[in-house]
């Protein structure tokens, strides 16, 4: 028993010891509320009827902002300010905006930058908004130059530039992800992507490469299927018609329940087709010598 009381006591006196938690500062407090006011507009919409009153609240949040700016815990009113422009149609104030609030981030908490930066290019390429996200992209990378940060900018930028038909600047962008950490699992999905901008360069012997190696590195992928059905395909285009007769055929034996089998079984015979075609011409042209 006097075990316990003892223990009981130390906790106490422990609690009782604590630093107690400091409150909200005066910043802080007033990025709360623009935050409030902001979540309440945004419930109402973007309307052209509502300008009026995002105007005033990015008023307000630039006040804030020059009222408080040496204190850390108002950043969150260049946050409010960006959202402002943003719904206003105001993109490159919105970016400064956005680019401010992740410096005054990144000095009390990388971390809290990075996914700051994350969460909006994905919010970005969720919407297909592909030139502002490689915008912000770049500004992750000059920010985070190196480690896992970079990996992450320069796969998502390699992707968005997929997506916009810039092949040259997708290729080289995933070709540094895969140079410079060959081993990450991002490097694996950048293999993928480079094949994909391969192919539509009409560089199909370029893909073969990257895709047996994605198949060797990860053999338990779930986008196994698509990778073999692929490397078939880069096989055939790039005048291995035997090569991909084996990449079909290995797609219905490792994957024979995938939705690319189907579409494997059909190259397959057509491929058969065309390979016995080809075997038979040379007979025909000695008949009708």
């Amino acid at each position: 028993m006097n075990r316990l009381l003892a223990l009981l006591l130390a906790l106490a006196s422990s609690a009782l010891g604590a630093e107690p938690k400091a409150p909200p500062s005066e910043g802080a407090k007033a990025a709360a509320e623009l935050q409030a006011k902001l979540d309440a507009l945004r419930k109402e919409g973007t309307g052209f009827d509502l300008r009026t009153r995002y105007q005033a609240l990015l008023t307000e949040a630039a006040a804030v902002a020059e009222r408080h700016a040496a204190d850390p815990t108002a950043a969150r009113a260049f946050l409010i300010i960006a959202r402002c422009c943003e719904a206003l149609g105001k993109h490159p104030e919105k970016e400064a905006a956005f680019a401010r609030y992740v410096d005054l981030l990144a000095a009390a908490s990388k971390d809290q930058a990075v996914a700051e930066l994350r969460a909006e290019a994905e919010a970005l390429v969720a919407r297909r908004e592909l030139f502002s996200a490689v915008k912000l992209l770049r500004l992750m990378l000059s920010k985070f130059p190196d480690g896992p940060e970079a990996a992450y900018a320069l796969y998502r930028l390699g992707t968005c530039q997929l997506w916009m038909d810039r092949y040259d600047d997708a290729a080289a962008a995933l070709s540094e992800v895969i140079q410079r950490w060959p081993k990450d699992e991002l490097a694996a999905q950048a293999r993928l992507r480079l094949a994909r901008t391969n192919v539509l360069q009409n560089k199909h012997a370029d893909s073969v490469p990257l895709l047996e190696a994605f198949l060797e590195q990860n053999p338990k992928s779930p986008d196994r299927d698509a990778a073999l059905f692929h490397l078939a395909v880069a096989r055939y285009l790039a005048a291995d018609p035997y090569g991909a007769l084996l990449g079909f055929q290995r797609v219905l034996r490792d994957a024979p329940k995938s939705p690319y089998a189907e579409l494997a079984r059909a190259a397959l015979a057509k491929l058969r087709s065309e390979i016995l075609r080809r075997i038979e011409e040379p007979e025909h042209d000695h008949r009708g010598d």
